[in-house]
């Protein structure tokens, strides 16, 4: 009888996982996401009429957001041009990852146990002898998977908490930090500065996903020579 209700459970859990990623998905492209940036300058003057409650109301809005799917890059930018490049970096990754955990905790409650039954080859990823732990995850953010599903990929494999954070923060800085800086940029009257903040963000997405790629590369071949 328990076992029965389990599965009941499961099922129950599923759909509902399958409810909500097609709600969040017809929702997100729905919204008109090119006014979010080109009301930027509304959405700035409205938080800071809230005062120093601003960064905290940013970071949650911000994560709530993430968590149904928008896309991380307008958020990115969007705090570029409200707080400026440092707060809006610092302000708008916190709120990405968590949201992005927040996916990757709603995807392994509702559904990990009868995907990985049904389907096990869904947890091949974090088991490669191409990537393990946290690099699993960082592989994951360079595919060109939307942030919504991929964070519901990673909830469904074996990979931990813990190692969820690490690659995820780590795999969100390239474009997350030239995003930034193209929105911080935008407020520079000066076009020279303006120049500047571009060139600094083409820059740091060259290194950065450099940095990235030869960590991966690292590990691929510690792998091949131990095997």
């Amino acid at each position: 009888m328990a076992e029965s209700k389990n599965k009941i459970s499961k099922k129950i859990a599923m759909v509902l996982l399958l409810i909500v990623v097609i709600a969040c998905s017809f929702l997100i492209y729905s919204m008109p996401l090119k006014d979010v940036l080109n009301q930027s300058h509304q959405i700035k003057s409205w938080l800071s009429q809230t005062g120093y409650a601003a960064p905290a109301i940013f970071t949650l809005v911000a994560a709530l957001l993430t968590v149904i799917g928008m896309p991380r890059l307008i958020l990115c930018s969007l705090a570029g041009v409200v707080f400026g490049f440092t707060w809006g970096f610092l302000l708008s990754h916190f709120a990405t990852v968590l949201g992005a955990y927040g996916t990757f905790i709603f995807a392994r409650w509702s559904g990990r146990e009868f995907v990985q039954q049904k389907f096990p080859k869904i947890i091949a990823l974090s088991q490669s002898t191409h990537a393990n732990g946290w690099r699993s995850v960082l592989f994951m953010r360079q595919l060109p998977i939307s942030g919504l599903y991929n964070d519901i990929l990673l909830g469904m494999s074996s990979v931990s908490h813990c190692d969820f954070w690490i690659g995820t923060a780590l795999g969100f800085l390239p474009l997350g930090v030239t995003a930034t800086l193209v929105g911080a940029g935008a407020i520079q009257a000066d076009m020279s500065h303006l120049a500047q903040y571009l060139g600094i963000a083409a820059c740091t997405f060259f290194l950065l996903t450099l940095s990235l790629k030869w960590i991966l590369g690292q590990r691929q071949r510690k792998n091949i020579g131990i095997s």
